[in-house]
């Protein structure tokens, strides 16, 4: 600055050059805190803006090249930290700062900003339950948006492989920083893409997961953009970023929040290990129950069966009846011929011999005569008999199940009880299996 000339008069462009090389000398890389204010974003890429505190302000300039590396979305009204260079803008003769940095003035201004980004997003309803999808009990694929590098995406697969093991597709994308709602929106993306192609690795589920930061390293989870591409997605989304205190506008919008990424992992999935219990139990109660039921089954048919007539009973009875018929028809007999013993006797006294003969004679045919037809009425009732045993006899034959043997079949049993069901004999279980002729024991293979 001493080295300058001291010429009395300057061109325009001499003076503007002169007091360019004062300021860029004098302030090399330097930190201004401050307000943005008129903020744009030009098509070149650049941003220009103006920070300004409660009595001045200065242009600022972010060129293209460096908007990449901010670490959040620069708005208007955030109180920031910018660091960079002075220059001057020689055509409008005015300095300027060339911003290379910008940082969040204390967590007072992100709060602020968050909260009016959240009444504004409340207000649509975007955070109303209604819209929230039902997450599928067992899911078969999930798609993971993280960092690849990170412990994060290791606890997730550790966490679901030991619970329930299935299909994880990982979308690498940067947790932090200016590229993350790139590269979580373009993972939405992407696996809502497999659902609108009907591809086969579909996924059921998307789990957006970071580990924990400060207010600042988890803003970007708090972008509008992001919220709107989760409210929008067809599958459902699983919040699990940062720590169960950290709190973002994802984890309103998602359809599920999870205090952890590991916990996320847990709360997806079942315990294969329940459920494998829970499977055991069911199986153990139906087996109970159909042995109950078989129990009642085979007492119900043990009931029938007692119920049914006692056909050696009922013919036994009726031969005892024959017996009788055939006991009172002899007395019967013996007391007519008594009688006619009597009347015999009778007549001889008073009838000479051949009067008696005569008598004799004609009693005799009218004996014959009482006999033939009472041979007759008899053989008739034996007949009838007969016919009454033999319909009692061929009733027993097919209500006996020794009928049904003859015809080829056979009875299995099972501790002395009839199987009528396959599933009703285990593995390896003794059986006994009566033919017509004969029965055998085997054992089911």
């Amino acid at each position: 600055m001493n080295n300058l000339s001291n010429i009395s008069q300057y061109t325009v462009t001499e003076l503007n050059k002169s007091i360019k090389n004062i300021i860029e000398s004098s302030f090399l890389i330097i930190e201004v805190s401050g307000e943005i204010s008129d903020l744009k974003k030009h098509s070149s890429g650049h941003i220009y803006f103006t920070l300004k505190d409660e009595e001045s302000s200065i242009s600022s300039i972010c060129w293209r090249s460096n908007v990449p590396k901010l670490n959040f979305e620069v708005e208007d009204g955030l109180s920031v930290k910018v660091k960079g260079k002075i220059t001057t803008y020689s055509p409008q003769s005015k300095y300027q700062l060339i911003v290379e940095q910008i940082e969040h003035q204390g967590e007072g201004a992100l709060l602020k900003i968050l909260e009016k980004r959240k009444k504004k997003l409340l207000d649509e309803g975007i955070f109303d339950k209604i819209h929230k999808k039902e997450l599928p009990k067992i899911p078969k694929t999930i798609g993971v948006i993280t960092s690849e590098s990170g412990s994060v995406i290791k606890d997730i697969i550790h966490r679901i492989t030991d619970r329930f093991p299935l299909n994880i597709i990982l979308f690498p994308a940067k947790v932090q920083g200016r590229e993350c709602v790139k590269d979580v929106c373009e993972g939405i993306d992407f696996f809502n893409n497999f659902i609108n192609k009907n591809l086969e690795e579909s996924v059921d589920l998307v789990i957006i997961a970071r580990g924990g930061g400060s207010l600042e390293d988890l803003m970007p989870f708090n972008d509008e953009e992001m919220v709107r591409k989760i409210f929008n997605s067809k599958i459902p989304v699983v919040s699990a970023v940062g720590h169960e205190t950290d709190i973002t506008l994802v984890d309103f919008v998602s359809d599920l929040r999870s205090p952890t990424p590991s916990a996320a992992a847990e709360m997806i999935v079942p315990d294969r290990k329940e459920i494998l219990i829970r499977i055991k139990e069911k199986f153990s109660n139906i087996k109970n129950n159909y042995k109950k039921y078989l129990n009642q089954k085979s007492n119900s048919l043990e009931l029938s069966y007692s119920k049914f007539p006692d056909l050696i009973s009922i013919i036994n009875s009726h031969s005892q009846g024959l017996d009788l018929i055939n006991q009172k028809l002899s007395t019967f007999l013996e007391k007519i011929f008594t009688k006619k013993k009597i009347s015999y006797l009778a007549v001889t006294r008073k009838f000479n011999t051949d009067i008696l003969v005569n008598s004799i004679n004609t009693t005799k045919d009218k004996f014959l005569l009482v006999s033939k037809r009472l041979v007759k009425e008899i053989i008739d009732l034996i007949r009838n008999k007969k016919l009454i045993f033999s319909s009692k006899e061929k009733q027993l034959n097919i209500l006996s199940h020794r009928e049904t043997l003859k015809r080829g079949f056979a009875l299995v049993r099972k501790k002395e009880k009839i199987v009528s069901d396959d599933k009703q004999i285990q593995v390896k279980e003794k059986i006994e299996i009566e033919f017509f002729k004969s029965k055998t024991n085997v054992r089911k293979l």
